[in-house]
């Protein structure tokens, strides 16, 4: 089990909202073991766990499998119930296979709620290719993702005004299937108790998915490449100073309009930006490390 904790830094008059809350990417479960790890519960106890896997791995050796034999993990989001989280994995279906979840407003599971309905991906064999979530705010809703490769899956949750006016963008192999925007609910606009989890449930006999990179995190562009390259930042007296475990090839600022305030080639494992003279706002923080894009985000 890896995972990556980064810390919050609020300091003087800036917050900086740091990257990913936890991240794993299967590696440290022996082959063939639950994985169990801090932030994967059962539906119920006994359900059963996914099991990691070295037949496929997006990332290193291993990748974590839910196959056909009825068992019932759930990925525990931690009952968000503020603030604005990116959660996001890969995803591998074979051929001729077919792949099941749903997000649940609250962990542990209890009776169980569905947030926006089933997704289902090659329903019953029927639909090569094609996916469907069926209860979102926007009713139904379909998709398209590939066989025998790997795929991300994006789920994006804004409570920052509170869960009850919170909001979701889902995106599928790059495609958006809801979009940004979209209310957290239901059809019937049902709202959530919280962001609860994933609940990637062996729905019959002939489900075979693999996932690997587990990204839950405060920052949009947050990747799991970006994650291992160890960066750090921290504001002190209107001064921004990131650190890296490898080269800091640029750093640009924008403000909330998209206009760019900053940018500038740093070539070295440590950056400083002078962010006194900008004005009060929310300013996003783009940072290049080695060919790898991620962001922090700074509200003056």
């Amino acid at each position: 089990m890896k995972k990556n904790y980064f810390l919050l830094a609020i300091l003087s008059f800036v917050m900086v909202t740091m990257n990913a809350q936890w991240s794993d990417n299967i590696e440290e479960y022996s082959t063939g073991e639950a994985v169990d790890g801090e932030n994967f519960v059962e539906w119920a106890a006994g359900a059963g766990y996914g099991t990691s896997s070295d037949a496929y791995a997006f990332d290193g050796s291993q990748s974590m499998l839910v196959g056909g034999d009825g068992v019932d993990p759930v990925v525990d989001l931690g009952n968000k119930i503020f603030g604005t989280w990116y959660f996001s994995f890969e995803m591998l279906i074979p051929s001729d296979k077919e792949a099941y979840m749903n997000v649940q407003g609250s962990v542990p599971i209890g009776a169980g709620e569905w947030v926006i309905g089933n997704w289902f991906f090659n329903q019953d064999l029927l639909t090569p290719g094609e996916g469907s979530i069926d209860n979102t705010a926007l009713g139904l809703v379909t998709f398209e993702f590939p066989h025998d490769e790997w795929f991300k899956v994006e789920l994006n949750v804004d409570i920052s005004l509170g869960i009850a006016l919170a909001t979701v963008e889902i995106k599928v192999a790059g495609n958006d299937v809801v979009p940004a925007g979209t209310a957290f609910t239901d059809s019937a606009g049902t709202t959530a108790t919280s962001l609860g989890g994933i609940n990637i449930y062996s729905i019959s006999a002939n489900m075979e998915a693999y996932f690997d990179d587990f990204v839950m995190s405060d920052s949009q562009l947050e990747t799991q490449d970006f994650a291992t390259k160890g960066f750090r930042s921290a504001m002190s007296n209107g001064t921004l100073t990131m650190r890296a475990q490898e080269n800091i090839n640029s750093v640009a600022v924008y403000n909330m309009l998209g206009q760019q305030v900053y940018n500038a080639n740093v070539n070295a494992m440590q950056s400083t930006v002078d962010m006194s003279n900008l004005s009060n706002g929310t300013y996003i923080v783009k940072v290049n490390i080695n060919g790898t894009e991620g962001s922090v985000k700074v509200i003056r």
